[in-house]
């Protein structure tokens, strides 16, 4: 146990401000409970189910369940799509962007940081699964990133059971205590023999126990004492502070550049702190379709294997109902069943089938399932211009939580980890402009739903682009008023299109010159030619004038 970091006073205040976020996050438990009763978790979760046991028990209808997993999976395709480049490192000022060597720096970071992210056992994209599937059922999902030399980052997102969060003067998450079990042996990997505390110590000491769980609270927060100036965690922005809440001692005191814990909420009412998930806005349907659903199940058994009726038993003492069976002395001298199957509610299923049908859709709409049907489908035979305007539209769906995600996920991850990446000298010198500017760089995202927010844009630009054959032939000098190099440039932009595969000013000039020098030479030869048919025309009228 280190005795330089511990403080007792500063133990209770820690203590005492957890106990303030549980009161905060206690009215979210009861739903947060009922959510996981509907949605299957593994071990753990708020209800704490075992290892191995049957979840999801109360549900007839598994609507929500596959709406949830598409959800994760549409959530992971329009925000980090795995098979397509889509980080874009670029510098805010718009001068310092329109030079040829910050471009190609850019461009070669944003490749650069892509594989940093997506790099073998880095974890990202089953964090990122499990951040979806955690927003579709609480509302709130935190990921962990961090990032060591010689290992490269890591991703993990953390259970919302076992996290804590407050928000700062604008709404944004700033503080979380994660409250976690781990064993001594664990614990001894993560922090090594001396951090550990006594009882820990000698739960490694005893033959047996080396697996005894601790409660251990970790709290990530800003540094009320951040002091540049210091050589330990008093110089970070974020404090990062472990404390063993049995013993009440710190096993380690730092801190960080940039927050670790990026945690975002699906959507949000104002003054709400926790957020909300599809899930839960349309769980009393889902309580309803599954309550329906029940019915219905109790109804098909019937028709299929309904009750019988009798007159009277007439010495029948037993019935096989099984296939082939035989059931002598039940039918009367007229040939007529003595047994006859009691009436149900059979009708009625068609009818109750076609109302779980619709009251179904809902809950995919909530969850986002016919968001890309349109784009995704085989059979379309829309141009690309359609196709941008049906994204432009389908954007104004999921805008309300996608620049959400942006803020409160997106932009603390990527500042993050290019904070991370530069820090360990895993990317380029800056260029000197950059230097002398003293700019530094930020992330975008180029993915679906960046194409979605300028897809209106790019596709104006398309249409009047098809418009403009059109109006040549009214007027041809109307293609003078177009700057086509201009919308070539833009079009490119909006479109994402790597600076890289566009020559830069100095080359198109040389081009432009190359071809004028070879347009005048291709005229001063012509007129070479033309000159010379001239003066051989000149010599022949000569010659028979004098023959003349």
């Amino acid at each position: 146990m280190n005795e330089q970091i511990q403080d007792e006073e500063l133990a209770k205040a820690d203590l005492r401000d957890h106990e303030r976020l549980k009161s905060l996050r206690s009215p979210w438990e009861s739903t947060w409970h009922e959510v996981d009763e509907r949605f299957p978790n593994g071990a753990g979760g708020f209800n704490k189910s075992s290892p191995g046991q049957l979840r999801g028990a109360r549900n007839f209808d598994t609507t929500h369940i596959t709406a949830n997993k598409r959800f994760a999976a549409a959530g992971v395709a329009i925000t980090t799509p795995e098979e397509k480049d889509y980080i874009n490192v670029r510098f805010l000022d718009d001068d310092l962007m329109a030079i040829r060597a910050v471009q190609l720096w850019c461009e070669r970071a944003s490749r650069r940081m892509y594989g940093i992210r997506h790099a073998a056992r880095t974890g990202f994209g089953t964090a990122a699964n499990e951040d979806w599937d955690q927003l579709g059922r609480y509302g709130t999902s935190p990921v962990f990133v961090d990032g060591k030399p010689g290992r490269g980052m890591s991703y993990r997102a953390l259970h919302l059971s076992e996290v804590y969060i407050d928000v700062d003067y604008a709404g944004l998450v700033d503080t979380v205590h994660r409250c976690y079990k781990r064993s001594a042996r664990q614990l001894e990997q993560e922090f090594g023999m001396d951090a550990l505390t006594p009882k820990m110590r000698e739960a490694l000491n005893a033959p047996g126990k080396e697996n005894t769980e601790f409660e251990i609270l970790h709290i990530v927060a800003p540094n009320r004492a951040w002091d540049r100036e210091k050589l330990d965690w008093r110089r970070m922005p974020i404090v990062s502070r472990y404390l063993a809440m049995e013993e009440k001692t710190y096993i380690r005191r730092a801190g960080f550049f940039t927050m670790p814990i990026a945690v975002s909420r699906h959507t949000t009412s104002a003054g709400e702190i926790y957020g909300r998930s599809p899930a839960i806005d349309v769980m009393s349907t889902i309580n309803g379709v599954n309550a329906m659903r029940n019915t219905v199940l109790r109804a098909a058994h019937k028709a299929v294997d309904p009750a019988l009726l009798f007159n009277n038993d007439a010495g029948v003492t037993k019935l096989v109902t099984r296939a082939s069976g035989l059931n002598p002395g039940l039918v009367d001298d007229m040939g007529r069943p003595m047994v006859a199957r009691m009436p149900g509610g059979e009708n009625g299923i068609p009818i109750a089938v076609e109302m779980i049908e619709q009251e179904r859709q809902p809950i995919r709409t909530e969850f986002l399932e016919d968001f890309y049907r349109i784009l995704t489908d085989p059979n379309s035979r829309m141009t690309t211009t359609e196709v941008l305007e049906v994204m432009a539209k389908q954007g104004i769906l999921v805008r309300p939580f996608a620049s959400q995600y942006a803020t409160e996920k997106q932009g603390p991850m990527s500042q993050r980890e290019l904070d991370l990446a530069i820090r360990n000298g895993q990317l380029e010198e800056f260029p000197a402009e950059v230097i002398e500017a003293g700019a530094w760089p930020m992330v975008e995202y180029e993915n679906m739903l960046a194409k979605m927010a300028r897809a209106e844009g790019t596709s104006s630009t398309l249409r009047f682009v098809e418009a403009l054959p059109i109006l040549a032939q009214f007027d041809p000098k109307v293609v003078n008023r177009v700057n086509t190099g201009a919308i070539a440039i833009g079009l490119a932009k909006e479109m994402g299109v790597r600076p890289s595969y566009l020559r830069s000013d100095e080359e198109v000039a040389a081009i432009e010159a190359k071809q004028e020098e070879q347009k005048m030479a291709m005229l001063q030869a012509e007129q070479l030619q033309q000159g010379s048919q001239a003066v051989l025309n000149l010599s022949k009228a000569n010659q028979l004038s004098e023959a003349a």
